[in-house]
């Protein structure tokens, strides 16, 4: 059964990744895709390049006025207004997919829908992240719940799923200066049940170009995504709280406060509190 899936990227001034992201995109095995590119006000030439793209068919933009930045879920949601696909995914400017990615996609869900398998909320895959020091592969839990995504997001920053999911729940939360993703999972996973791994690594994640990615964010946008996800979704017990923390904990230029600690010590986070003793002691 074939139909169409939407892409949607946002971007920033990253040009010659946008064309890298895009151009997976328009090689994908699977040919019943449209493209959208969702520009967050660029200066470096990428309006160009769009506009170029979309008069010669191979993509929809939608473009912010220059020095006007709404953020990536604004562009996100956007894109999926404008998205007239059955199935929706998205991707990173930065990062691009291996050319049977989408068709993988696509086969996998059919096949569960002829075996009758309910309480689908989407599909995810496992990544090829390319670091200066080599390439890792990651490949996370073959069935992610609502209750594993309250502790953790399980998935990573990609789903593919119906886009009539995406519109039920509201799309992306625009008031989310950080994961923004493991948010809208949890509130898929909530409505719509499971996310199945397929466990291809078709999802190239790129460390190594040298721009900003999220790990990268400035600490304080990084505690107030925690705070908004934590006034959301509150935990229910002291262990969803303490991995919460453990999360936050992965990102390094966050400072973790005593109260943190405390609670990661009563939840025996013995390796986060000696990892995070030994960075102090290092800057010291």
């Amino acid at each position: 059964m074939k139909v169409k899936v939407s892409v949607y990227i946002t971007t920033y001034n990253r040009l010659e990744l946008l064309k890298r992201a895009v151009e997976s995109v328009l090689n994908q095995s699977y040919q019943d895709i449209e493209i959208i590119v969702a520009d967050d006000g660029s200066t470096d030439g990428t309006h160009a390049y769009l506009k170029e793209m979309q008069e010669q068919g191979l993509l929809l933009s939608t473009i912010n006025e220059t020095g006007k930045s709404k953020g990536a879920c604004y562009g996100r949601n956007k894109a999926l207004s404008l998205a007239t696909g059955y199935f929706i995914t998205g991707l990173d400017d930065d990062d691009y997919f291996e050319n049977w990615r989408i068709d993988s996609f696509v086969q996998y869900w059919f096949k569960l829908e002829q075996e009758n398998t309910n309480d689908i909320a989407g599909l995810f895959d496992g990544v090829l992240e390319v670091r200066e020091n080599g390439e890792f592969t990651h490949n996370n839990s073959e069935c992610v719940d609502y209750d594993m995504l309250r502790s953790l997001n399980y998935i990573g920053n990609q789903v593919f799923t119906k886009r009539d999911y995406f519109l039920k729940i509201d799309g992306f939360d625009e008031k989310m200066p950080a994961l923004q993703d493991w948010d809208t999972w949890i509130r898929l996973a909530k409505k719509y049940g499971i996310f199945k791994n397929i466990k291809k690594n078709s999802y190239i994640i790129v460390q190594n170009h040298g721009l900003e990615r999220i790990s990268e964010k400035k600490a304080n946008n990084i505690r107030k995504a925690f705070e908004r996800l934590n006034l959301k979704h509150k935990p229910s017990n002291l262990k969803e709280r303490s991995s919460r923390i453990v999360a936050m904990c992965n990102y390094s230029q966050i400072n973790v406060k005593v109260s943190e600690l405390l609670i990661l010590l009563i939840t025996f986070e013995f390796r986060v509190i000696l990892r995070r003793i030994k960075k102090a002691l290092e800057r010291v």
